[in-house]
């Protein structure tokens, strides 16, 4: 036993919390694979394409700090997600009328899908298929935990996840599981 100066046991206490968050991730992404597998295609929303393809760009945490920081004094919802989570593809709709209906007040929606880079061209369809045209990004970091622990360490796990950054660029909420327009506005709405 030590001090707090991040000697043994500290570490080995973090390394267990860390074990067991990326646990709790692995079988939540399988069982979320295994309730999804195959899935319609009439489950997939469908939306006219306005023409233009979308621009997926590949992110990691140092670039998504970065990112972040060209947002200061925007309120930004970054919004964890994948085409193979049936409640991420749900939302959706939800999370792009509440950017339209806002970004002209100030809000920023960063779309980050957490799929494989094998899965890109699903990614690249689903952003065309919902008609978004503005950047949006895939997990470039080896493990997605990664990335999301840049954003908020004690993530416990979950798609989609949504987080809601003020514009002083704290993050204020972490809205895990699928949510709806009424719960983003809910959390959006004060900030702007």
């Amino acid at each position: 036993m030590t001090n707090r100066a991040g000697h043994p046991r500290e570490k080995a206490d973090f390394r267990t919390r860390r074990r067991r968050r990326r646990l709790l991730t692995l079988l939540t992404a399988v069982w979320i694979g295994l309730q999804t597998a195959s899935p319609a295609p009439s489950s997939l929303p469908r939306k006219s394409a306005p023409g233009a393809d979308p621009v997926l760009k590949t992110v990691e945490a140092a670039a998504l700090r970065s990112i972040l920081k060209k947002n200061r004094g925007k309120v930004v919802l970054i919004n964890l997600w994948a085409t193979w989570c049936v409640p991420c593809r749900e939302e959706f709709p939800d999370l792009l009328k509440l950017h339209g209906k806002f970004r002209d007040r100030g809000l920023e929606l960063i779309l980050i899908s957490v799929d494989t880079s094998e899965q890109r061209p699903q990614v690249e369809a689903f952003l065309k298929e919902n008609g978004v045209t503005f950047p949006t990004y895939i997990n470039a970091e080896e493990n997605y935990e990664d990335l999301i622990s840049f954003l908020a360490p004690d993530w416990i796990g979950g798609f989609p996840t949504t987080f809601v950054i003020d514009r002083k660029g704290r993050l204020t909420r972490s809205l895990v599981g699928g949510q709806n327009y009424e719960v983003f506005h809910k959390a959006v709405a004060p900030l702007l």
